[in-house]
């Protein structure tokens, strides 16, 4: 009996649900940063095994937007997990309450009426007793919701601890089904679309906190040539796009060292994750607000919203 389905990872920023999906995933779908508000939009990672193929949705952290991207954020979030057969919501158990924030997420996944695996993260740093507290608040609060989880499932994403229980558990949780999606694909992002997120991640790893929440990136051009070797190269030009001028000195940095350090850093890990010869070339430009532009975000960065 093979089972498929959709399951959406849900949580607060920084629970980490990029980290979770990549590890079960195999490969880099998503990106990671210390960041808060790393992921902006609904990423796919494909688990295909001989009993089941997952597909495990990544959503941005739930916050309360600031701004239109904020707001389009939380929008890609609700229509995920309306579109979800399963629902895991991913804790840092290092935060050993429930704040405003994670009730709001709690009572939102609550409504939805639909299955849920608690999934408490970083186990490896607190004491197993302190675990057991956490499930018991955890499974007290959904309890006066009238509210049960399917499973709780303590796990450690960096040490690789519970994730083969995970899965086991999810599977358990889904339907009967065919397939979704090809048994080789591990995304449904495009190449152009993960070049961008990649450029994006070496933004926020570089530079301060409040630079890289007002920059997006967009590849403007990707072609496919074949060198004097007959090798596959792929030939990228991207654009840093900040909503301030004063942010463009920043990412170019001093004599361009700035620009450099985040080209050659992404090229580096295109070229592992495309398995192939990257050329690439960055241009920063400016377009004032472009975070409240609901024009822009709606025909540019999030005319893929559902998909």
């Amino acid at each position: 009996m093979f089972k498929s389905g959709y399951v959406g990872v849900v949580g607060k920023p920084n629970a980490g649900k990029s980290t979770l999906i990549n590890k079960l995933v195999g490969y880099k779908v998503a990106i990671t940063t210390p960041k808060p508000q790393t992921t902006r939009y609904n990423i796919k990672g494909i688990v295909t095994s001989e009993t089941s193929q997952i597909v495990f949705i990544d959503t941005p952290g739930v916050h309360t937007p600031k701004h239109k991207l904020g707001e389009y954020m939380m929008k890609g979030v609700s229509n995920a997990v309306n579109e979800t057969n399963l629902i895991v919501y991913l804790v840092d158990c290092t935060h050993t309450r429930i704040d405003e924030a994670a009730e709001r997420v709690i009572k939102d996944i609550v409504k939805l009426n639909k299955k849920v695996i608690l999934c408490i993260n970083k186990i490896d740093k607190i004491k197993k007793e302190e675990i057991l507290r956490i499930i018991e608040m955890y499974n007290n609060y959904v309890q006066k919701l009238n509210f049960e989880f399917v499973a709780i499932v303590p796990i450690s994403v960096y040490k690789e601890d519970g994730l083969d229980i995970l899965i086991k558990v999810i599977e358990d949780n889904l339907d009967e089904s065919e397939a979704l999606f090809a048994s080789d694909e591990f995304t449904d992002m495009t190449e152009r679309e993960i070049a961008e997120e990649c450029i994006r991640e070496k933004i926020l790893n570089n530079l301060n906190e409040e630079v890289p929440h007002g920059i997006t990136v967009e590849v403007d051009t990707f072609k496919e040539i074949t060198n004097i070797n007959g090798n596959l190269v792929y030939c990228i030009v991207a654009n840093i796009i900040c909503n301030k001028d004063t942010y463009k000195p920043m990412v170019i940095g001093k004599d361009g060292s700035m620009l450099r350090h985040i080209t050659n850093s992404s090229k580096i890990d295109l070229e592992k994750i495309l398995d192939t010869k990257i050329n690439l070339k960055i241009w920063v430009k400016v377009r004032e607000n472009w975070a409240q532009n609901e024009n822009y975000l709606k025909n540019v960065k999030f005319r893929n919203l559902n998909k």
